[in-house]
């Protein structure tokens, strides 16, 4: 059994001791929930394969269904991914940092434990300088997604998440309410033409007016 520990983030989310405990939890295999420009999210180090696990049954996801990640700069990309198509890149120099989800082919076997079967990596990089300093601290992938029970509503408070993960998460931080109750959109740029997946804060014709050929998951 594991105590939960829940601390107050600032409004100006600069609490360095904060953030370096979150992120010692982190490095250390451990599963932490905060807050995003979007819902609250589950985050753990994306490159170890037991932690992201944890993050499964936490969820109590299906194995193949895939897991997304956040990085910190558009730049680090092509360390995970094969190809970033022209629509791809658009939508990053438009959405960047933002609350968009970008899926692509994956580059790296060893990331299987994240791509489901089909081998495709959803990436974010997100607008909330919290979610910046974690990464920032971690220096490594986090798992973005959000801190709830698949299938049931996303969580807009750390109480929320505290329902569903008291005792099994080892910290949450506190950044009060969310501003926003939608999750970030999610569009396919694995194929030639792209999908969106999910419609969230950014709408499809926000994104088709900037990648025109766009087209809805059928």
């Amino acid at each position: 059994m594991i105590k939960t520990e829940i601390l107050k983030l600032s409004a100006e989310e600069k609490d360095r001791a904060i953030i370096l405990r979150a992120a010692e939890v982190i490095k250390n295999g451990g599963v932490i929930s905060f807050p995003t420009e979007t819902v609250y999210a589950l985050g753990a180090d994306a490159m170890n394969k037991d932690a992201v696990k944890k993050v499964f049954w936490l969820k109590k996801r299906e194995a193949d269904k895939p897991i997304a990640i956040f990085l910190l700069r558009p730049g680090e990309l092509n360390r995970f991914v094969k190809v970033i198509s022209s629509p791809a890149r658009k939508l990053m120099e438009n959405f960047w940092p933002g609350p968009l989800t970008l899926i692509f082919k994956s580059k790296i076997d060893e990331l299987t434990h994240l791509t489901g079967k089909e081998g495709k990596l959803g990436v974010r990089v997100s607008a909330s300088k919290l979610v910046q300093l974690l990464l920032s601290q971690t220096k490594t992938p986090l798992t973005a997604t959000s801190a709830n029970l698949s299938r049931a509503r996303e969580p807009l408070s750390a109480d929320e998440v505290l329902n569903d993960f008291d005792e099994k998460i080892e910290l949450i931080l506190d950044g009060g309410p969310s501003e926003e109750a939608t999750p970030s959109s999610v569009v396919d740029v694995s194929r030639d033409i792209p999908i969106l997946i999910r419609e969230g804060r950014i709408s499809f014709e926000e994104i088709r007016r900037v990648v025109p050929e766009l087209k809805k998951k059928k």
